[in-house]
């Protein structure tokens, strides 16, 4: 009886498909179909991905490329051909620029103003953020969130009252001017993404040190900064960039004193005298003024990203 019901269950089951009779070569089947889907999408993606990102690779590369080539040009091959690549290397701008002594007062005068106002941006910037991250008082996010309330206010609308206030602390025309105002209309925003990331770090780190017998000051310096590099990096850079290129501030503030010009507010007066525009200066004094910012968000990029990142994934 045992052997007619073995021999009929044998039977039923050479009569089922392949894929059923056999598991192995089903998941073998269906490893192979899910491999050649998966190519087949990725490779149709690839076709019309890569090309656009080539495009707008082109269309913002580009200009940067040209701004280069253009320095080693001098103004009358620069007029008879702009886009052209130059025939003749010349060093001669770039060498003009080494030796002026008002270039490199420029140049002076925006490294202390990033110098001295990343830093200080930073660090007020942090202490903040870990006050608004883990200490708890009473009205912290009313305070938190009229700190956020600061980004939503123009610039333009606090040029006079700015203007009037450092007049009246004899702070005009002098870098000064430059360094405060900067920091003041950055902290909410670095504050912001610098509380996001303290809040996501474990309690139970903060919790073990107090344990140990830890301040909320040593906690601050041994623990939350050293973990917090990622976030910290992004502040640093992303006002770094903000700092060296500041216009409207040098303009309303340091306009009258030609020695403290930075370099954005400087390059005008540079490039122009008696309404000529002379080119080839303004691409060399561009190209100094453009490559140091680049380098160092180049050198810097991964860690952009990975504060920008941070917290994005949950857990």
């Amino acid at each position: 009886m045992s052997f007619t019901k073995l021999q009929s269950a044998n039977s039923l089951v050479k009569r089922l498909p392949v894929s059923l009779s056999n598991p192995f070569k089903l998941l073998r089947h269906m490893h192979w179909r899910r491999f050649f889907r998966r190519l087949f999408r990725n490779t149709l993606m690839s076709l019309w991905m890569y090309p656009i990102a080539l495009f707008f690779a082109v269309i913002f590369g580009y200009p940067l490329v040209w701004m280069v080539y253009s320095s080693f040009k001098p103004t009358r091959e620069l007029v008879k051909n702009v886009w052209a690549l130059p025939t003749n290397i010349s060093f001669d701008n770039y060498d003009e620029l080494i030796h002026n002594d008002t270039f490199l007062n420029y140049y002076q005068n925006n490294l202390i103003v990033v110098l001295v106002s990343v830093p200080l941006l930073t660090l007020i910037a942090a202490m903040a953020a870990f006050v608004f991250a883990r200490i708890r008082f009473k009205g912290s996010t009313l305070l938190f969130y009229m700190f956020l309330a600061g980004t939503m206010i123009p610039v333009h609308v606090t040029l006079i009252p700015l203007y009037t206030m450092l007049r009246d602390l004899h702070w005009l025309n002098t870098l000064t001017a430059l360094i405060v105002p900067f920091i003041s209309f950055n902290l909410p925003v670095s504050i912001f993404i610098l509380r996001d990331f303290f809040s996501k770090i474990p309690t139970e780190l903060e919790d073990a040190a107090r344990v140990d017998g830890c301040s909320s000051a040593r906690i601050f310096w041994s623990i939350m900064l050293p973990l917090a590099r990622p976030a910290i990096a992004t502040v640093v850079i992303l006002s770094a960039v903000s700092a060296w290129n500041e216009y409207l501030f040098a303009l309303t503030f340091i306009g009258a004193n030609n020695d403290a010009y930075t370099l954005p507010l400087g390059t005008l007066s540079m490039v122009s005298a008696l309404g000529i525009t002379h080119f080839d200066r303004m691409f060399s004094v561009l190209t100094m003024a453009t490559l140091p910012i680049l380098a160092f968000y180049f050198i810097a990029q991964r860690e952009i990203i990975k504060g920008i990142t941070a917290g994005a994934i949950k857990g």
